[in-house]
């Protein structure tokens, strides 16, 4: 198994470094032209060059006798998964894996194991949305604690009510003023 497990990590590392090159390319063709159209092609001959190595390899060991279970496990799996590893050629900016959305997962997963759950289903909703917020800013390169005091001591200033219409507009990422949002990038004033 040892030397099949090798096998296999090299084939995979060379699809991951193929995705790679595509989305990098991918990226690339669709800020320019000339030599960006090269190198597009370049790149989707690497991604099919190393899934086509893949293919090759599942067809003949899933088709060999004697595989051992955890590889027929394995193989089974990429037999199972292997419309959506292809569409990736189609689609190179979304990830080969989820890695990025389980680290985005990993803070609200943690904090409600610490407070030994929800405990209600307003409770949930609520951290939910709180979550929700708090990752839409930092997505945006907001620093949250800046970010939530201002739409905070705005809600104050409208009579303690959340805010709505244009007023919300404003506290949205993708609609702040280049102002508001350096603003709220700033970590919060001391003392």
């Amino acid at each position: 198994m040892a030397y099949w497990t090798r096998d296999w990590l090299d084939r995979i590392k060379a699809l991951y470094h193929a995705h790679d090159e595509l989305t990098d390319a991918w990226n690339a063709s669709t800020a320019a032209a000339g030599t960006a159209a090269t190198r597009l092609d370049d790149a989707y001959t690497a991604w099919d060059t190393a899934l086509q190595a893949i293919d090759t390899a599942r067809q003949a060991q899933m088709a060999s006798p004697g595989l051992q279970q955890p590889a027929k496990k394995a193989l089974a799996t990429l037999d199972r998964e292997w419309d959506g590893l292809t569409a990736h050629r189609d689609y190179p900016m979304i990830s080969l894996d989820n890695n990025t959305s389980e680290r985005a997962l990993r803070r609200p997963v943690i904090t409600r194991k610490n407070a030994y759950g929800s405990r209600t289903d307003d409770a949930a909703r609520l951290a939910a949305t709180v979550w929700t917020v708090t990752a839409t800013a930092e997505q945006a390169g907001l620093n949250v604690l800046t970010y939530l005091t201002a739409y905070l001591d705005a809600c104050g200033r409208n009579g303690g009510r959340p805010l709505t219409g244009p007023d919300l507009q404003r506290f949205l990422p993708w609609t702040a003023s280049p102002a508001d949002l350096h603003t709220w990038a700033q970590p919060p004033p001391t003392g």
